[in-house]
């Protein structure tokens, strides 16, 4: 959780989870989660966009991530493409 706050926009919202392996991760707005999956996969980082969880295609600024191991320098290296994917989503979202 502390790089979420490290690396993701000051508004996101994480649901802490009271076991299992998932963090639900609400997003600012202008990221579309599914644009956001789509150039994590381009750079080897993966991720679930919200809108596969909705049958009414919401959570659109949602994603889900798995965690099962340990964060070592891999893991923070992910976070960081992350946040720094979602900054440049979010500088080329209309009305930015």
């Amino acid at each position: 959780m502390h790089l979420i706050a490290r690396y993701f926009p000051a508004e996101t919202q994480v649901t802490r989870p009271h076991g299992g392996y998932f963090l639900w991760v609400d997003l600012p707005e202008r990221v579309d989660a599914l644009v956001l999956f789509q150039r994590a996969l381009e750079q080897g980082v993966s991720v679930a966009p919200g809108p596969i969880f909705s049958a009414r295609h919401q959570c659109c600024n949602c994603i889900r991530i798995n965690y099962s191991k340990p964060v070592d320098a891999e893991v923070e290296q992910a976070f960081k493409t992350l946040g720094r994917l979602m900054s440049s989503i979010e500088a080329a979202a209309p009305g930015h």
